[in-house]
């Protein structure tokens, strides 16, 4: 499952544009597909061609996208027979991403998707307890502690987003497993601003682990709640986030999160 799943993220990211395209719009599909780890640091992308045809765009607008993305250092551009352009991943890159998401997105929308990840969290929680399977549960519990003892940011955004796109898998549903991974390319981005304190990671991992604990014992109703609960906080820091006085995600001196 976990070859389809990857294979379904890099459908949705590398999908048509519905509309002759925005240069706005590719800049995030790549800047995401980065983010969630589908293109790696030295990943070489297709031709312009090929990739503007991919994405249904004019190769003028993949032009202006990839000079953007030079520009943040997530592309290097190579001439002469080994060239192309290559993927790079800044060190600041996570954070400054989801700023720029989170500013993007007006308080409903925020809301409106918060509110759908929690729905997809618990339906997918509690279909899981039902139907997952023993190697399902295995995968969902390492998530779990993975990332309440992740290191940073990111590699906390990483567990998170894989535990809800396996939380989906683990419910045998093809559709949930799409639209949570759907969800997931809009939304993981600024789940790296919830994530830089510790604390948060320790919590949030520690609930998680519950919710697989729920899906192992076959307690659908519990895991369902519970499942919607988290997400719903994580929602609500985003929101709180978005809304602050202070820069979204910036440290104080206790290097916990200003709210």
């Amino acid at each position: 499952m976990t070859d389809v799943l990857s294979t379904l993220t890099r459908d949705v990211l590398f999908a048509p544009l519905d509309a002759e395209g925005r240069t706005e719009t590719v800049v995030n599909r790549l800047r995401t597909a980065v983010t969630l780890g589908v293109l790696a640091d030295g990943n070489q992308l297709p031709n312009e061609v090929e990739l503007a045809a991919q994405f249904n765009v004019a190769p003028g607008t993949l032009r202006e996208a990839l000079a953007i993305l030079r520009d943040e250092g997530i592309v290097e551009t190579r001439r002469g027979r080994a060239g192309g352009s290559f993927i790079r991943v800044p060190d600041s890159l996570h954070v400054s991403h989801g700023l720029a998401i989170l500013r993007s997105m007006s308080p409903g929308d925020l809301r409106d998707s918060s509110d759908w990840r929690a729905t997809i969290a618990g339906s997918s929680a509690y279909f899981a307890a039902e139907r997952a399977s023993d190697e399902n549960v295995q995968t969902l519990a390492a998530l779990a502690d993975d990332l309440g003892t992740a290191p940073d940011e990111a590699t906390a955004r990483r567990h998170d987003t894989r535990f809800h796109i396996e939380l989906a898998a683990a419910a045998q549903s093809r559709r949930l497993s799409t639209a949570a991974i759907n969800l997931q390319v809009a939304y993981a981005p600024v789940l790296p601003l919830v994530y830089e304190a510790p604390q948060v990671r320790k919590d949030v991992g520690a609930g998680l682990r519950e919710v697989a604990e729920l899906v192992r014992s076959g307690a659908a109703d519990q895991a369902r709640r519970l499942a919607w609960e988290i997400a719903d906080e994580t929602g609500r820091r985003l929101l709180q986030l978005r809304a602050g006085p202070r820069r979204p995600g910036t440290r104080g001196r206790t290097g916990k999160v200003a709210k």
